[in-house]
């Protein structure tokens, strides 16, 4: 039997619930990551995640960047979208951050995370071991981990 630890990512990167919104796109943009786990005062409160940023409710119009899965595919560009995201540069982490996110624990059977990624849809699993995070994983990382 498979589990989490068998295909988890360990090489994370975390974020500051007070970082600023243009910080997490330059973290995102240089580490090419796609979610950032938000901590606040040691304790994982939240995820942010490219779709955070793309579609912020009332704020950025449809985005003209698709994510497919962990890949980032830019669409021509968009005076708008431009100008509606340069607003956002006030925002904090925990402004933008999802809260509802999946949480594992490293010895749980990986068909049953399996299982719960798709049928619940979300597109990641944060590991947690006694409050600390321990990685991710992502569907590309069940891909790549599973079938190769």
């Amino acid at each position: 039997m498979k589990q989490v630890s068998d295909v988890m990512n360990t090489d994370l990167i975390t974020i500051e619930a007070n970082l600023t919104f243009d910080n997490i796109l330059k973290i995102m943009t240089e580490k090419g990551v796609g979610k950032l786990p938000v901590i606040d005062n040691g304790q994982l409160v939240g995820v942010v995640t490219r779709d955070d940023i793309l579609v912020r409710q009332e704020t950025a119009p449809l985005p003209p960047v698709v994510a497919f899965w962990d890949l980032l595919i830019t669409l021509p560009q968009n005076k708008e979208f431009k100008k509606k995201l340069k607003k956002l540069s006030g925002y904090t982490a925990n402004d933008i951050m999802s809260t509802d996110y999946l949480v594992v624990k490293e010895s749980d059977d990986l068909a049953v995370v399996i299982t719960q990624i798709v049928e619940q849809k979300y597109n990641y699993a944060i590991v947690v071991e006694e409050d600390s995070i321990e990685g991710i994983i992502t569907k590309t990382d069940l891909i790549n981990k599973c079938f190769n």
